[in-house]
């Protein structure tokens, strides 16, 4: 594609005198190819403008940076982070115009809501993919995902490869980060779902209200606003919103409202009332945030045209999803539970609703992340330790710290003696499933549909699943 057309919708500073054909667009250096156009983007760690010489030695024909670099075949524009999602857009055809886009932000619930979306969408006969925090769907095709939020090349590749396979229409998580950082930047979405918003990436966005700020941006470019109104920021969403609002909610007052509401472990029941109309709805998932993500998906679905009670069948047989409160089916009578409870909100919510549904002791593993938000390693401690009989407190991603060091920081919260603190994630569990007897529940959160932990800079394959089986399988023989 000729540069002039990638750049038609770029705000541009200085004019380039030349016009080639470009093949591959990257703000990676490493990842240029001939005939390639670079985009420089600082960031936290690196400044990309560091890396252009580097990428044109490597065959760019040609450099988007935010300031003159002194550089051949360099072009300034006023922002390079729009710029990057404005010329992915065009160089993979603008392919979200020709989809229905629908988009789902929030602390918690994102990807349970993503999944319920796509399987009503497509069980009302629209073929649908799906961009998010576990995989990349698009038609049988399975990705991995690598970022909640694709990078605005990956997305819009990802977007043509959805068009290209037939589908009408693409679900899609929307992070904070991403928001902050403009890789939707130039999308218009028929709906966006606000799902919640709890502390979390602080480290990154400092404060709450900057935090929501990210989040509220999204509905500034949204046809649809379905919205959680019993959530406290969602005045501040409203607000924002363009397009038509929608509210959804329990306590307060809201256009969707479920009442008559039912928790068991078998799952959520209760009445959803809309414009004088009402609906019962069963949910395979456990505890009331389970209420909240299939209502979510119930109005978002509705508001572009699907039909209520077609889409709750759909939610009455929705299987779960990996990683999400995820049973793990053994034959000694323990509960064994997978979740991917990361923030302390969701580590509360995973907890509270297992206390109210098993009757046994409730056993929790779970570490903190390294390298990440760290205000939140004591009060996840106390969280734990607070609403769980025992707890092992464990690594999880350390990434470049020490785990130990982590961990001396997550038991800073904690005020109790119920727990024990094993550096080794493997042994902790088995730690935990051999704590446990039967009627008992081991929940281990953090990773979920994670299979992986991350060293240092390195990925070491660690499935969760398989190491819970092969724990279980061994304390069965004895």
């Amino acid at each position: 594609m000729k540069l002039s057309a990638l750049l038609q919708d770029v705000e541009t500073k200085t004019v380039c005198t030349v016009n080639p054909e470009i093949t591959n667009i990257t703000d990676n250096s490493a990842k240029v190819r001939n005939s390639g156009l670079f985009v420089c983007i600082k960031g936290e760690r690196y400044d990309g403008h560091d890396f252009a010489q580097k990428a044109l030695d490597r065959g760019a024909a040609v450099v988007v940076c935010e300031r003159d670099i002194g550089i051949k075949n360099s072009i300034v524009v006023e922002n390079s982070r729009k710029a990057y999602a404005q010329i992915s857009s065009a160089f993979y055809g603008a392919a979200h115009k020709k989809l229905k886009m629908i988009a789902v932000t929030g602390t918690n619930g994102k990807t349970t809501t993503s999944y319920i979306i796509r399987k009503i969408l497509e069980n009302s006969g629209c073929k649908t993919g799906l961009i998010g925090t576990v995989n990349v769907l698009i038609g049988k095709e399975n990705y991995p995902a690598d970022l909640t939020t694709p990078d605005p090349a990956d997305l819009h590749r990802y977007l043509m490869l959805m068009k290209i396979a037939g589908c009408e229409a693409c679900v899609m998580e929307v992070s904070s980060q991403a928001l902050s950082q403009q890789r939707v930047s130039g999308i218009k979405f028929d709906c966006s779902v606000f799902t919640n918003l709890s502390p979390e990436h602080l480290d990154y966005h400092k404060t709450m209200q900057n935090y929501a700020e990210a989040k509220a941006s999204l509905f500034a470019a949204s046809k649809i606003s379905v919205i959680n109104a019993d959530d406290e920021y969602s005045s501040l969403i409203k607000k924002e919103a363009a397009g038509k609002v929608i509210t959804y909610g329990i306590k307060n007052e809201s256009d969707f409202k479920a009442d008559k509401i039912a928790l068991s472990a078998d799952g959520v029941s209760y009445r959803l009332k809309f414009r004088d109309k009402e609906n019962y709805v069963t949910f395979d998932g456990m505890g009331l945030f389970s209420v909240y993500n299939s209502m979510a998906a119930l109005c978002a679905t509705n508001a572009i045209g699907i039909d209520m009670e077609r889409a709750s069948r759909t939610v009455a047989r929705f299987d779960g999803i990996a990683g999400r409160m995820e049973k793990v089916e053994n034959s000694l009578g323990i509960n064994v539970i997978i979740d991917y409870a990361h923030t302390p909100d969701s580590l509360e919510n995973a907890a509270k609703t297992l206390k109210s549904v098993f009757h046994g002791k409730l056993i929790t593993v779970f570490g903190c992340g390294g390298d990440r938000d760290k205000e939140k390693r004591p009060l996840m401690g106390k969280i734990a330790c607070e609403n769980s009989d025992f707890v092992f407190v464990t690594s999880d991603n350390p990434r470049t710290e020490p785990p130990e060091k982590i961990i001396d920081e997550i038991v800073q919260g904690i005020s109790t003696k119920n727990y024990y603190r094993i550096t080794d994630r493997k042994l902790a569990i088995k730690s935990a499933l051999y704590s446990a007897k039967a009627g008992d529940t081991v929940l281990v959160a953090g990773k979920g549909h994670e299979k992986y932990q991350i060293l240092g800079t390195q990925k070491i394959y660690f499935n969760e699943r398989e190491i819970i089986r092969k724990l279980l399988e061994d304390k069965a023989r004895f």
